[in-house]
């Protein structure tokens, strides 16, 4: 396939923007046939990445927890889809190749159709149109030397009182213009056609979850050429609906002989805006489109005992939590009654095993309570401390300066 040459004159644009389309159509055509056929090295790659899932799919079932039947039928569908994608050629070009290269066409045309704003022509003779008609505005210039001005009154029909000169503004306005128009759809068409080459790459990189972000980023990448594509399209034909009435406006007025003084800073300014309309429309499809989704809002009541996973990965080591509410009060109460009673009962056990030594001595307690909770035991037990309390300090240390003092005296 041959794509039309580019040579100078008045097909310039037309045939800049018939050679970017045929390229981004090569490229993505040839070269996924190219990556997905046997032998290729995207074909091995696919193919081995296709051969370590199913072994590790394997291994989980012989020695890991037995997977449910949800995760059976996910995994049938992911080798499916990329199986498709990356080998099949006819499913592909109707599902991803024909959408993503003819398809923002096909919607914007709808788009023209139903508003009844459709002109006659296509996109690219209509652009071309324009750009032939800025060639001839630019031949037969303004004419402000001639004298002859629609209005007399004008302070720009007696002087250059313009931030650029004639030829100058008309020449910015030609370059803005083509510059707007091939630069956008360019750098869609091309990068639409790139990702649409490495599809059997991309595929393959869905199986695992540590490479399937790079799967997900070619997907956005693809829909953001395809509202890119469109929302450029719709930018131009309301470039084309203020630009061509106005070329022939002042065309018709040079025609009759008169002078158009302001037309160049006006042809100045509304390219230069509308060149800076398509980035911005670009770089908000790109923020749209490479969104990572919602914030998640926190629950502001969380239900007690009921902890997530995350909560506690999100939890600092050794962090102390003081308690904030009534609920939380009663829980931490409920935790010191309750370690307190495991306490008590290892205490109680210590106490009768010692009580069946012979020749220990009876413990003279009768009863001991602790946190409003009592706890009675039998005169022949042995005495013996509280459990934690065997080197407990019984009295206060005596300070050093306190000493020094009382051996000088």
């Amino acid at each position: 396939m041959t794509c039309p040459a580019i040579i100078t004159g008045d097909r310039f644009l037309e045939r800049v923007l018939t050679h970017i389309d045929c390229q981004a159509q090569i490229i993505g055509s040839y070269g996924y046939q190219a990556l997905g056929e046997p032998g290729s090295p995207a074909s091995v790659l696919v193919t081995g990445l296709l051969t370590i899932f199913i072994a590790l799919f394997g291994i989980r079932m012989m020695f890991g927890p037995p997977p449910g039947a949800r995760d059976v039928v996910y995994s049938v569908i992911k080798i499916g889809l990329v199986l498709t994608l990356a080998f099949s050629w006819p499913a592909f070009r109707t599902v991803v190749y024909d959408v993503t290269l003819d398809g923002p066409a096909e919607i914007v045309g709808a788009v023209q159709a139903s508003s009844q704003s459709a002109a006659s022509g296509t996109m690219v003779e209509r652009l071309q149109g324009v750009d032939n008609d800025i060639v001839t505005l630019i031949t037969v210039g303004t004419g402000r030397n001639t004298g002859q001005f629609l209005n007399e009154t004008a302070p720009e029909a007696t002087f250059a009182g313009t931030a650029l000169q004639d030829d100058a503004a008309f020449g910015y306005s030609r370059l803005l213009f083509l510059a707007g128009v091939i630069a956008p759809l360019a750098l869609l068409r091309i990068g639409a056609a790139i990702l649409l080459a490495l599809t059997p790459i991309a595929a393959g990189l869905l199986f695992f979850t540590q490479s399937r972000g790079i799967f997900a980023g070619w997907a956005r990448g693809l829909v953001f050429t395809i509202g890119g594509s469109i929302a450029i399209t719709l930018g131009l034909t309301v470039q084309l609906a203020i630009v061509e009435p106005w070329l022939a406006d002042a065309l018709r007025v040079r025609e009759f002989g008169y002078a158009t003084p302001s037309a160049p800073l006006e042809l100045f300014a509304t390219m230069f805006a509308f060149m800076l309309i398509h980035f911005a429309l670009l770089w908000l499809l790109a923020r749209v489109t490479f969104y990572r989704g919602w914030p998640t809002i926190p629950d502001s009541n969380p239900r007690s005992g009921d902890t997530s996973a995350s909560d506690f990965a999100n939890q600092r080591p050794f962090a102390m939590h003081r308690p904030q509410s009534s609920n939380d009060l009663a829980l931490a109460g409920n935790g010191g009654r309750r370690a307190e009673s495991i306490s008590n009962s290892v205490e109680h056990t210590i106490r009768r095993e010692r009580s069946q030594i012979p020749g220990a001595a009876p413990d003279t307690s009768a009863s001991r309570t602790s946190g409003g909770a009592a706890a009675t035991y039998s005169s022949d037990t042995v005495s013996a401390p509280r459990l934690g309390s065997s080197y407990r300090r019984r009295g206060t240390r005596p300070l050093r300066s306190k000493t020094m003092r009382d051996n000088s005296q």
